[in-house]
């Protein structure tokens, strides 16, 4: 008997994992890298320390909002908005006092990992539209406790209790990412816990934000277990915007000292780049001091897995570096290259994701970096061309588009097939119109035309032809 068709309707797919492909013939899947652009925020204030850290973006109709750990002693959480997720400001809210003065960006104190959303649930009330967690206290009565805001400014808790307990070992102390998911109808929330001795992440749900399933340990691909292959500080998991029922993961990738050689922390004094300042020396103790300073660092990457919706596996199928550190000595320090949870797009054709660089570092910063809308990897044909063939399928839509790129002397070119291989009529590779080009959203012609009702609803599989080419996305769009 053949496979059960995938039934993807009318959504969008990524090739972030394999969950489509069934064959590849000198095409392979391939990560690519996003580029970086330079500062977008400088933690230059009082009340952002060197140890700035756990950022947040999101947007909320024109206006992008980001949220990130100042000070951390006493858990500061600082505020910046853009109208373009490129150029950032931090507003004068009136909101906390710091030194005697007001005059400051401060959301909130005593919040440890505070995570923020934009709760996108259909009928919340007004005063509930912006939610979020924080670990507020460790112990066995610590956990998450919820907040809620009307602007995302001022927040009031909704109850003193978790509305998440501890259930793990080291649970919580990271970020630990909310968000509402239209494709299960529910809230979901990512967690941090520690398994087999590494750095790991839990999954749980909510119908109504207050009470909340025991949490699920993810399991990874990589090691067909609850235990990944590294640490993974953080997990940074949110659906894909263009298409839902991917959740995109950017988790930080940590290796602790005495595993390679790297720079030592007296390397990057004599650059001038003290990984902790004298005055925090004195305020956090020795320990952090001996731990940041006068050992070899902590040292980390950041790489790109994914999930899907009501799914409890991580897919990790590039185990590459998805954020390299990059060149100079500030960059291998402790804690560095983590990115902020969200991306957002920046233009028709890229979106933006944020890393953090230089943490403990008086040179602290948050850099932008861009990305091609759909790219964060591809089905790649080299010059010599590849093929790549899908599992048996159904959809809903009418016309096929895909998002690729060729090089001048590249090409692409669609095949549809029954799941027996035979071909559909008038969809041969010869008979599809050749693909050379750069294109986000490119529907796909035959000598017959790009309408598929005659075969819509029916099992079919893709057959792509490349030469020098990139596919990114597809779609059966309406």
């Amino acid at each position: 008997m053949g496979r059960t068709p995938i039934n993807i309707g009318s959504r969008r797919e990524l090739f972030v994992d394999d969950y489509l492909i069934d064959r590849l013939d000198g095409a392979a899947l391939k990560l690519h890298e996003p580029h970086p652009t330079g500062v977008a925020v400088a933690y230059e204030e009082p009340w952002e320390d060197r140890l700035c850290f756990y950022t947040t973006v999101l947007r909320d109709g024109d206006l992008y909002r980001m949220y990130y750990r100042g000070r951390m002693a006493g858990s500061w959480t600082g505020y910046a908005e853009s109208s373009d997720g490129i150029h950032w400001t931090k507003p004068r809210l009136d909101l906390v006092d710091f030194d005697g003065s007001t005059a400051n960006n401060v959301i909130l104190t005593n919040a440890v990992t505070f995570f923020p959303f934009l709760d996108t649930r259909p009928g919340v009330p007004a005063d509930e539209r912006f939610k979020a967690n924080a670990a507020e206290r460790g112990g066995p009565d610590g956990g998450l406790v919820g907040y809620a805001s009307a602007d995302g400014i001022r927040w009031r808790k909704l109850r003193d209790e978790p509305i998440v307990p501890i259930t793990a070992e080291n649970a919580f102390d990271s970020q630990n990412v909310m968000f509402w998911s239209g494709v299960e109808e529910r809230y979901v929330l990512y967690a941090r816990h520690m398994e087999g001795g590494r750095r790991a992440t839990m999954r749980a749900t909510s119908s109504d934000f207050r009470e909340w399933t025991k949490p699920t340990f993810m399991t990874y691909s990589d090691t067909g277990s609850t235990t990944p292959s590294a640490h993974l500080y953080t997990n940074q998991t949110q659906p894909y915007f263009r298409a839902p029922h991917i959740y995109i993961s950017l988790p930080a990738r940590i290796f602790f000292a005495d595993t390679k050689h790297i720079p030592r922390a007296d390397d990057i004094a004599a650059a001038g780049q003290r990984v902790v300042s004298p005055e925090l020396r004195q305020f956090y103790g020795q320990s952090l001091e001996q731990r940041y300073q006068n050992a070899p660092g902590d040292y980390s990457d950041a790489v790109l897995l994914s999930t899907r919706a009501g799914s409890t596996r991580y897919d990790f199928t590039f185990l590459e570096s998805f954020i390299r550190p990059g060149i100079g000595l500030p960059n291998w320090t402790t804690r560095n290259n983590y990115p902020a949870c969200g991306f957002i797009q920046t233009s028709p054709t890229e979106i933006s994701l944020y890393v953090q660089r230089h943490y403990g570092q008086r040179t602290r910063y948050l850099e932008r970096m861009t990305l091609r809308i759909d790219g964060f990897a591809s089905v790649n044909a080299p010059y010599a061309s590849g093929q790549m063939l899908t599992k048996p399928l159904t959809f809903s839509g009418r016309e096929l588009e895909i998002n690729y790129s060729t090089s001048a002397a590249g090409s692409v070119r669609v095949e549809l097939q029954r799941p027996d291989g035979t071909l559909v009529a008038g969809r041969s590779l010869a008979e599809c119109v050749g693909m050379t080009g750069d294109h986000i959203d490119h529907v796909v012609h035959w000598r017959g035309g790009s309408g598929l009702d005659d075969v819509r609803g029916h099992p079919i599989r893709l057959k792509f032809a490349m030469k020098d080419a990139d596919l990114y996305s597809l779609r059966f769009r309406e």
